[in-house]
């Protein structure tokens, strides 16, 4: 891969590419996304009634080099959702989030396609050591995918935020994954569910 810290950065996989966001995917139905409450319920953050504007800032913020916001495009439909990757290269780690905006397309393991070829990227073109996610514990699917590609639950933070669903109490997991487990075993074939 030749990729130069600070350009835009494009992955591909048999059915996705991960591409840089650019202003031009910040459209109206992507921004519907963050204002969908059902959608962001997985991050377990309130719905975000962004303008495009702010949407267009946001996105832009990031800057490719340590923080990278990766549109998820599946071929023959376009965008359908997002990575977030926020790295520290002083300890070599990374953590990532996921938003699946195109609701039809849950379960149809597009992050297990997705996040795997992401995994590469950051172990190898960024020799990151860890890699790190961060779910609540009622998000089954999030908490399926991270197992699903090696991760292991390293902590369960008891209670430690609040729904935004009904005021109950969620327990926060925190799955790492290093470098030589992913080297390991990236080639065997991915769990779908």
């Amino acid at each position: 891969m030749t990729w130069e810290t600070g350009t835009l950065l494009e992955l591909e996989t048999e059915r996705l590419t991960l591409r840089t966001m650019a202003r031009e995917d910040v459209t109206d139905e992507f921004v519907s996304w963050l204002a969908d409450p059902e959608v962001m319920q997985g991050l377990n953050l309130p719905r975000q009634r962004l303008t495009r504007v702010q949407a267009v800032r946001w996105v832009l913020g990031y800057d490719n080099r340590n923080r990278f916001f990766l549109g998820i495009h599946l071929q023959e439909v376009g965008l359908i959702g997002f990575f977030t990757v926020n790295c520290d290269p002083k300890h070599m780690t990374a953590e990532t989030a996921v938003v699946i905006g195109e609701r039809e397309h849950w379960g149809k393991n597009i992050v297990l396609e997705g996040r795997a070829r992401l995994l590469d990227f950051l172990f190898d073109e960024l020799s990151m050591h860890k890699v790190i996610g961060r779910p609540h514990g009622r998000n089954i699917g999030s908490i399926f995918n991270y197992k699903a590609l090696g991760f292991q639950c390293e902590a369960v933070l008891r209670e430690q935020s609040r729904a935004i669903t009904d005021d109950s109490r969620l327990d926060q997991l925190i799955f790492g994954l290093l470098r030589e487990e992913w080297l390991s075993r990236r080639n065997e074939p991915a769990p779908t569910g």
